[in-house]
C-alpha cells in the first residue's frame, strides 16, 4: 500500500509538522474515544473516517494517536493525552 492511499492524500503532498493545541468534538462509547470534528485556526473541520488509531505511553498516561481524513480529502494527525485531557493538532499534509 502506499502512503498517498493509507492518508488519502496526493503523492506530492508533504506532511508538516504543526504541534497545536486544538478543540475536538469526541465521541466517547465503550470505552472507546473517536475525534468528530476539530477546531484550529478558526476554521471547523469534519472527520470523515480515522485510517489509523495508536497507543504511547508517556509514563503512567497514554497520548492516542488518530491518523483522520476530513470531508474535503486531506489528511491530519490528532493526539489525545489522558494526563492534561487535550487534543493536539500533530500534523497535517496542508501548509500551516
Amino acid at each position: 500500500m502506499h502512503a498517498d492511499n493509507f492518508y488519502g492524500t496526493d503523492a506530492d503532498a508533504m506532511i508538516q509538522d504543526i504541534n497545536e493545541d486544538i478543540t475536538v468534538l469526541t465521541r466517547f462509547s465503550g470505552g472507546h474515544l473517536d475525534p468528530l470534528r476539530f477546531k484550529w485556526k478558526s476554521r471547523v473541520f469534519d472527520v470523515d473516517r480515522v485510517t489509523g488509531k495508536w497507543e504511547e505511553r508517556e509514563g503512567h498516561f497514554k497520548l492516542h494517536h488518530f491518523a483522520v481524513i476530513t470531508k474535503e480529502e486531506d489528511y491530519y494527525e490528532l493526539i489525545y493525552n489522558t494526563r492534561t485531557m487535550d487534543w493536539m493538532l500533530s500534523k497535517t499534509d496542508l501548509e500551516g
